[in-house]
């Protein structure tokens, strides 16, 4: 929720302008951080109460989203970062 309403307030006072390589690259990491940590959190809850399937699933969405912005960022670019 908090994040949700903090990424409302960043691109209504357009800190954060998408029209900029630079910010949209910004606006795919704060995405990628905030998925991310939702991930972390639900592999682990999911590995303890012994749902290895669903945990072992989310750990390859995670890597596969790691991936991506690795090479979205850094391969893909105009080295704007």
């Amino acid at each position: 929720g908090i994040f949700v309403i903090g990424m409302y307030i960043i691109l209504k006072s357009n800190s954060l302008n998408r029209d900029r390589a630079r910010h949209r690259h910004w606006l795919h990491v704060l995405i990628f951080g905030l998925i991310y940590y939702m991930g972390v959190h639900s592999l682990f809850t999911f590995a303890a109460i012994g749902q290895t399937v669903l945990a072992l699933i989310i750990a390859i969405l995670m890597l596969a989203m790691t991936i991506h912005l690795v090479t979205t960022l850094f391969f893909n670019s105009d080295r704007v970062i």
